[in-house]
């Protein structure tokens, strides 16, 4: 049996191991083009195993370019991010409504209240672009995308920011309470 040489010819025969190549082929591109935007080992082979099972979902509508389907996988890996980031923005919005403090336990609102003043002062502190970014990412969710077209930054720098922000913000309430 003659190997494909493309990623088209591969396509074409579509045979059960079509698939099997195409991960062999290019999941360390789609990998190392996820970790990069994830930062860690986990949710990156999570995502690149995602971006596969859509090829697979997808094997007859995979655009091939320059022979290569490469850049199809790439532009999937990019939507599955998004697609990630969404589930997570939804999911932390869920698991604040879920674990609101029960009204009755007068102690345990007490003590929720005092730490959110902590917090809230600490970015007062901050200077007026770290207090927007904050705001706009930490406290109303908003994508890294958006913060970064609002504050006027690139979003690898309001990602950067913002986890600056969470290691201050958590380090000063825990030693502040």
């Amino acid at each position: 049996m003659r190997i494909a040489q493309t990623d088209e010819e591969l396509l074409a025969a579509a045979s059960g191991g079509a698939l099997g190549e195409l991960f062999d082929r290019h999941s360390r591109a789609v990998y190392l083009y996820l970790w990069g935007l994830v930062g860690n080992v986990r949710d990156a082979e999570d995502l690149t195993q995602d971006v596969f099972e859509t090829a697979w979902k997808k094997l007859d509508t995979i655009r091939i370019v320059d022979k290569s389907a490469l850049p199809w996988l790439l532009v999937t890996a990019k939507f599955c991010f998004r697609n990630a980031e969404r589930r997570l923005a939804h999911r932390r919005t869920t698991l604040l409504e879920d674990s609101v403090i029960d009204p009755r336990s007068t102690n345990q609102q007490s003590d929720s209240a005092e730490e959110l003043q902590w917090v809230q002062f600490e970015i007062d502190k901050l200077g007026d672009v770290d207090r927007k970014i904050c705001t706009l990412c930490l406290v109303e969710g908003h994508s890294y995308k958006d913060a970064a077209r609002m504050v006027g930054l690139s979003t690898g720098a309001i990602a950067k920011r913002v986890e600056r922000l969470r290691t201050h913000l958590r380090t000063t309430v825990r030693s502040e309470s």
